[in-house]
């Protein structure tokens, strides 16, 4: 199949001169026309052509009206447009190129002189059409690639490199606000047990079981739930006193409970369950990103010394 021709709408309410830009363009353009600005200015709306020949006089609305409001129509602002008109002095010409046109051909018209111009200026459009389609393209793969390079594959959480880089953003956000800033970070209980007896598909999949329950529990704009690395997840709660922090936690903590994937060999219960430590704080200048992780790890040591599936606290002023 050959390339599907591009469109042409002729606006002029003389039809000589349609009649004659058709004998001149027909051959190699799909041809649209109109006798008046109005109907020109619905036809582009509706056709989208990608170009536009534009008479200057004619009655009623005049074309550079016309131009106008079709620059000014986000449906027909690319369009090009080429004045054709019998109005040859230098001010008639600047003012068409002032109002949007990119192209100025003067009457009686030269058969040679309009392929030639529309034949340039459709080449053109056509070459800016495929970079608009590509930049488009590139833009949806960086964007993908971008949210890959954040995202953990398996439970589709943030991975450890983007955690970390929210987590120095919150830090130093409320450092400068004065605000409180909360940390949980969780442990599956006995996971290496868990993989030994039921393979490490099947701890794939409870991994990624955990971070459906992490996404479903932590919604507010701002949060942030991000596996850790391995069977440690994290969650992020800017703005978040300790106790609200452990609320979210322990809801976090029966919602694993209701999934009751069975795990016969933990010691902490028959079902896979998490350990939580929880760390909030009024962050200072000595209170940095570090600091926030070794104290939520701190807790939850403490949390797995006292029999695991439980959360923990911890809250400084």
């Amino acid at each position: 199949m050959g390339e599907e021709q591009q469109k042409i709408l002729v606006v002029d309410d003389m039809p000589a001169n349609i009649q004659i830009l058709n004998e001149v363009l027909q051959k190699n353009y799909t041809v649209f026309f109109a006798t008046s600005g109005r109907e020109g200015i619905r036809i582009a709306q509706r056709e989208e052509p990608d170009l536009i020949l534009l008479d200057i006089i004619m009655s009623e609305m005049d074309g550079y009206e016309v131009c106008a409001r079709l620059k000014a129509d986000p449906r027909t602002r690319q369009i090009p447009v080429i004045f054709i008109t019998a109005m040859s002095n230098d001010e008639d010409e600047a003012k068409g190129l002032e109002c949007g046109a990119i192209d100025y051909i003067t009457k009686p018209i030269s058969p040679p002189i309009v392929q030639a111009r529309v034949k340039n200026h459709l080449e053109l459009k056509r070459t800016r059409d495929i970079l608009e389609e590509l930049t488009l393209e590139l833009e949806i793969k960086n964007r993908e690639l971008n949210r890959i390079a954040r995202e953990d594959a398996l439970t589709g959480l943030a991975n450890r490199r983007h955690f970390d880089e929210v987590l120095e953003c919150e830090v130093n956000r409320a450092r400068r606000n004065g605000q409180f800033l909360s940390l949980i970070l969780c442990d599956v209980d006995f996971f290496k047990k868990f993989n030994d007896h039921y393979g490490h598909l099947a701890g794939d999949r409870c991994l990624k079981a955990i971070g459906e329950v992490l996404l479903r529990t932590f919604k507010r704009a701002g949060d942030l739930p991000a596996r850790y690395g391995g069977e440690e997840f994290t969650v992020i709660l800017p703005e978040t006193p300790s106790i609200k922090a452990a609320q979210l936690a322990e809801r976090l903590r029966e919602g694993l409970l209701a999934q009751a994937i069975p795990h016969a060999f933990s010691e902490a219960a028959a079902i896979v369950t998490l350990s939580f430590g929880v760390m909030g704080a009024r962050v200072t200048r000595e209170r940095g990103a570090e600091w926030f992780i070794h104290e939520a790890d701190k807790v939850l040591y403490q949390s797995k010394q006292n029999g695991r599936n439980k959360v923990m606290a911890v809250s400084y002023d």
